[in-house]
């Protein structure tokens, strides 16, 4: 990855154009987006925006391969609090890009995805690189294509439309490649949709005072209804999820409302899926993580609630996985609400500010139990005795020793797999830390994540935790951070198998082979080879000092730790071979 700054024209050369569908694109995300850095995998199919986009303030960030740009990209939208903006190809970087787009839609993000697409009147079965886009993109997200310069305002505004919709989410601009040079009638901004998420109202879009009226009206009666519910319930949960980042914005704390509004109504908090970083894990009220990893006895505990409040998440299949009891009443605040019980059409973070400064009677002696209660068995669950291991280290070493090590200010970037269970049971992540993780279980997310997190807060530490199968999925983006001189740590649980599905495959084919062994080269040296200083973990007492070096170092640092297989998950060990 490299990264090219703005500069100045040389001398003698003439002034740029004005007026084309490149410049028009390029105000649109610098005016409309507050875009300041573009993710890319360089094409010719949409040259002339990488050519001008210093013009515009722009950074490009010039990555190895579109997976990677598409996760950095939604790294960096996580946190801003704006679109992550990614450029690609024609029709395969759209294919290698289109992983990004999966984990936007299941995690809601503001992506947009601008493909360089194959010149318009081009045959999709014979032209070169020409399939359509809207074809095999379509059923995942909005695609726009633009075919005629007039077209481009209409085309801009439906993105910006998508981005910052109550929900948003990912959409795709397909520019054709020999129509980026062509005049554009000039946009004003004044009919694209402004503001951000938290402007919005219920499931309408702004810019009327009467749907704003109608939102308003909206919000009052969702808060209504969850505290009249609140006020009878003598064992409810809240859930807190997504969409209360996204209201709030990047530089807002929406733990701070969630404390307030805990502690007013005298109510335990579950984070949603991926998101343990909404509230501060040391508060009175919270109560734990709801993921696919979740400790039985969170679940079992949540079967006990008579009430859940879903606010700024869906009840999906993840966090209602387990055990329910027959009178558990759930209600769910969303701007598109879905899943079982009451559904309250509205945006979450206008509810939760509502709720938070409402007034609240004194808790029973019952209902300050059930909080405590929550409070003491995720204080418990967090107590770690790790075993000796005959095949290696037991991960919860690496997990406490850096939730005892990791700095206030922290970032920490999650892959998928099993060893993220340890993560989320034994570190407890401060007001100040930040976690990025994709609930829908995408693998490879964590390097280039973590590489976006230390190009766009150098001042602050940036560690990556990854499997040994999603690091070589998209751990070739460490030659993006050498390139910037802004490597991130990263810890590699290391156990010779794709673990997820080994557990998996202990319970469907025991004794069968479903192809989860995976031969890996040598690890540290791979890592010396991007300029990274590298050591290999292979015992429990080598794990503490190991990790004081990885996040004392300024240059970055890779730990190869070799993990037990036999302990594959935090709350399970896979089948004794013997």
């Amino acid at each position: 990855m490299t990264v090219t700054a703005p500069h100045a024209l040389e001398a003698g050369t003439a002034a740029p154009p004005t007026g084309t569908v490149t410049h028009e694109v390029l105000r649109f995300l610098r005016s409309e987006l507050d875009c300041d850095r573009l993710f890319t995998v360089p094409g010719e199919a949409f040259l002339p925006l990488l050519g001008r986009a210093w013009e515009a303030g722009l950074r490009l960030v010039t990555v190895r391969h579109e997976a990677g740009a598409g996760f950095a990209a939604l790294a960096d939208a996580r946190l801003t609090g704006r679109a992550g903006v990614l450029a690609v190809n024609r029709s395969p970087g759209a294919a290698n890009a289109a992983i990004a787009l999966d984990a936007a839609v299941a995690d809601p993000t503001p992506l947009l995805l601008i493909v360089g697409g194959a010149e318009r009147g081009c045959d999709p079965r014979t032209g070169f690189q020409a399939t359509d886009i809207e074809a095999f993109l379509g059923g995942i997200v909005p695609v726009v294509t633009v075919t005629d310069a007039g077209e481009l305002a209409d085309a801009l505004q439906r993105c910006a439309e998508e981005l910052r919709a109550p929900v948003p989410g990912p959409v795709v601009l397909v520019v054709p490649e020999d129509l980026w040079e062509e005049p554009a009638a000039q946009a004003t901004g004044a009919g694209l949709v402004q503001g951000v998420p938290e402007a919005h109202t219920g499931s309408e879009r702004p810019g009327s005072d009467a749907l704003s009226d109608r939102g308003q009206r909206l919000q009052r009666r969702a808060a209504a209804r969850v505290r009249e519910e609140l006020l009878t319930a003598q064992r409810p949960v809240l859930l807190a999820g997504r969409l209360l980042r996204c209201g709030a914005g990047a530089d807002a704390e929406p733990g701070a409302l969630l404390a307030r509004f805990a502690e007013a109504a005298c109510l335990p908090v579950l984070l949603g899926n991926k998101q343990q970083d909404l509230l501060n894990n040391h508060a009175s009220h919270y109560a734990g993580h709801l993921h696919l990893g979740s400790p039985k006895a969170t679940r079992d505990r949540l079967a006990q609630a008579d009430l859940v409040i879903v606010l700024g998440d869906r009840a999906d299949d993840i966090h209602l996985h387990g055990p329910r009891i027959d009178n558990q009443r759930i209600l769910t605040v969303h701007p598109a609400p879905a899943g079982p019980g009451e559904m309250l059409t509205a945006d979450a973070v206008p509810v939760l500010r509502e709720l938070a400064r409402a007034p609240w009677p004194t808790a029973p002696a019952g209902r300050q139990e059930w909080v405590g209660g929550w409070r003491a068995l995720e204080t418990g669950l967090r107590e770690v005795v790790p075993q000796p291991r005959d095949d290696g280290v037991d991960f919860a070493e690496v997990a406490t020793a850096l939730g005892r090590r990791l700095p206030e200010n922290a970032v920490l970037t999650l892959d998928a797999g099993n060893f993220s269970s340890w993560v989320h049971r034994y570190i407890a992540l401060g007001a100040g830390q930040r976690l990025l993780a994709l609930s829908g279980g995408s693998m490879g997310f964590g390097v280039p994540a973590a590489v976006a997190a230390a190009l766009r807060h150098p001042d602050r530490t940036v560690v990556a935790v990854v499997g040994d199968g999603g690091l070589l999925m998209t751990g070739n983006e460490l030659a993006t951070a050498r390139a910037e001189g802004r490597m991130p740590a990263v810890i590699v649980a290391d156990n010779g198998s794709y673990g997820t599905i080994r557990a998996h495959q202990a319970r469907a084919f025991p004794g069968r082979d479903c192809g989860t062994d995976l031969a890996n080269p040598d690890l540290v040296r791979w890592a010396e080879s991007f300029g990274l200083p590298a050591e290999r973990v292979e015992a429990p007492h080598q794990v503490d000092p190991a990790v004081r070096r990885a996040l004392a170092s300024r240059g970055g640092y890779l730990l190869h730790v070799r993990t037990s297989l036999q302990a594959v998950h935090a709350n399970f060990d896979l089948p004794s071979r013997r």
